[in-house]
């Protein structure tokens, strides 16, 4: 669904999201799981043909007036006529075996009980690739402002094969080498202020003990950021070219905690 009013929930476990919910009268936090979102918001394939054919409706989050940027552009070059897009997509893909970007949609995991991708054995999921044009959520009214407590991550499996064996393009990750994929959330207010950033390793080969390239959902507190309009996503990595960053800029989000209240 859309939302799930988790009320009762967090309630019992203050912890999930670092905030304090069981004051009467707060308002109640939201859950976005992606689950029941229209098929016109699901991308076709693995691939993703409808992202290519300008039919893809980016996704809106009803309850909260949350946005999710899907850039779609069509142009022309020596007679020849291609489109491209970059933001964030909801998939149900999760091929882990194809390497590629014939592959682009599928995320790295496959529940061992429901063979689903998203987290907590659900289906639905967000992918975000990061390409020309800024990738964030961010709240239709640009006076909105609210806490995000949590989100899960976890990498593409474009992403997470080119790092583990390399491709054409790409260089296998190394401990020899101190190789990394670092993701920075940054919020903004609604005057356009940086309020904060979190960061998060995708991939870990800093230390002979660092985890290496991430393969499960991870949990990540944005309590930091404070109260937001927006939040930009950026990648950074150690395998860089003349065109910049030679690892495919994507990774995968799932059931993102908000509300409209915070206490330290």
């Amino acid at each position: 669904m859309k939302y799930l009013s988790i009320f009762g929930i967090l309630c019992l476990s203050v912890l999930l999201v670092q905030c304090h919910p069981c004051i009467p009268g707060e308002p109640e936090p939201f859950l976005i799981t992606f689950e029941h979102a229209e098929a016109a918001s699901l991308v076709n394939s693995t691939y993703g043909d409808n992202l290519y054919d300008g039919s893809y409706v980016p996704y809106r989050d009803q309850e909260t007036g949350l946005n999710f940027s899907y850039h779609f552009t069509s142009q022309s070059f020596d007679g020849y006529e291609f489109t491209t897009w970059d933001g964030i997509v909801l998939s149900q893909m999760n091929d882990t075996q194809t390497p590629g970007y014939l592959n682009q949609c599928s995320v790295f995991y496959k529940d061992p009980e429901t063979g689903k991708g998203g987290h907590n054995r659900s289906g639905t999921f967000a992918l975000v690739y990061i390409g020309e044009e800024e990738a964030s959520m961010y709240f239709e009214d640009p006076n909105t402002e609210m806490v995000f407590h949590t989100v899960f991550i976890t990498n593409s499996t474009y992403t997470a094969l080119s790092m583990l064996h390399g491709d054409a393009f790409t260089k296998a990750f190394s401990y020899e080498d101190q190789d990394w994929l670092k993701l920075t959330f940054t919020g903004y207010s609604k005057e356009g202020h940086l309020t904060g950033t979190v960061a998060y390793y995708l991939a870990d080969f800093r230390t002979s003990t660092s985890p290496g390239v991430t393969t499960t959902w991870q949990k990540v507190d944005l309590t930091p950021l404070g109260r937001v309009n927006k939040v930009a996503f950026s990648l950074e990595s150690t395998d860089m070219g003349d065109w910049g960053m030679n690892t495919p800029a994507y990774f995968c989000m799932d059931n993102l905690i908000v509300s409209e209240f915070f206490v330290l």
